[in-house]
């Protein structure tokens, strides 16, 4: 997938994503139909799903480019957060957590 409009609905969320040389037009995950422009694919959308109230325009939807890159991005994000076994000694600062382990004021209640 090289780009896809994207627009969220009380319905689900619909996607109109470029295939190749074709576009293909979905909801959710569930594929409707493939079509030779992205504008052909809305106007299937639009009459496939008029309760869903689809913008007219592909404008107006959100334009997501270079989705290919997406899963690595959130892959990275999501593992630069983990803390390793054995810290490495070179590295100038170590992220600790603010929380303290011991409550010193446990079993002490606010009322006199």
């Amino acid at each position: 997938m090289e780009s896809q409009y994207v627009f969220p609905s009380s319905r689900g969320l619909f996607r109109i994503v470029k295939h190749g040389h074709r576009w293909r037009s979905l909801i959710e995950a569930l594929e409707v139909a493939r079509h030779d422009s992205a504008e052909a694919a809305l106007e299937a959308l639009r009459i496939a799903w008029p309760q869903a109230r689809l913008p007219q325009t592909l404008s107006e939807w959100r334009y997501v480019g270079d989705s290919t890159a997406l899963p690595h991005a959130r892959l990275a994000r999501a593992t630069s957060t983990f803390r390793t076994a054995a810290v490495d000694p070179s590295q100038g600062h170590v992220r600790r957590s603010r929380r303290a382990w011991v409550r010193p004021n446990r079993g002490v209640t606010d009322r006199g």
